[in-house]
């Protein structure tokens, strides 16, 4: 409850000092789409450059991109792996010839990198669009919560 009171307050930090809810939506959406793109040690770099390209908020960004971090970073490219192996190969029916053999690296079979790399893009690209219309509701929220005055009464909102 701590971290979510934390979020809150650094969002409603965000809205009182001149962000809107469009420029933190599309800064949370961009950053879901860079937590699922599927460039290892690139999200940084995509983060950055696009808060200076896109002019995002950068708190909202960051806090976005960190969903996929060293802990949740194998369950994330084991899910762009799987998703973008069914597109590619059930869905679309294409059979690319270009694998990387890890069979005499690990031992293992062989990878469709470009079931890895569709994978992300699709799951990236939909899960921002899919937490636009949700993150634009809780942001516009969240404005109008801290456009409020703390009570009707002027003498109430004074220090002691």
């Amino acid at each position: 409850m701590i971290i979510i009171a934390k979020f809150k307050d650094v969002f409603k930090k965000a809205l009182l000092t001149g962000s809107s809810p469009e420029r933190l939506t599309k800064s949370f959406c961009v950053g879901i789409f860079i937590a699922f793109s599927p460039f290892p040690m690139g999200h940084t770099v995509m983060m950055v450059g696009s808060k200076y390209l896109l002019d995002l908020h950068f708190p909202t960004l960051f806090i976005s991109t960190s969903i996929n971090n060293p802990w949740t970073m194998i369950p994330f490219f084991t899910f762009d792996y799987a998703f973008g192996y069914w597109f590619v190969h059930s869905l679309l029916g294409f059979n690319p010839g270009w694998t990387i053999s890890l069979a005499k690296i690990f031992g293992s079979g062989s990878i469709c990198i470009w079931s890895f790399f569709i994978g992300g893009m699709v799951l990236g690209t939909c899960a921002a669009l899919v937490s636009y219309p949700i993150m634009y509701r809780v942001f516009s929220r969240l404005a109008r919560s801290a456009a409020q005055p703390l009570s009707t009464n002027p003498q109430a909102n004074q220090l002691p």
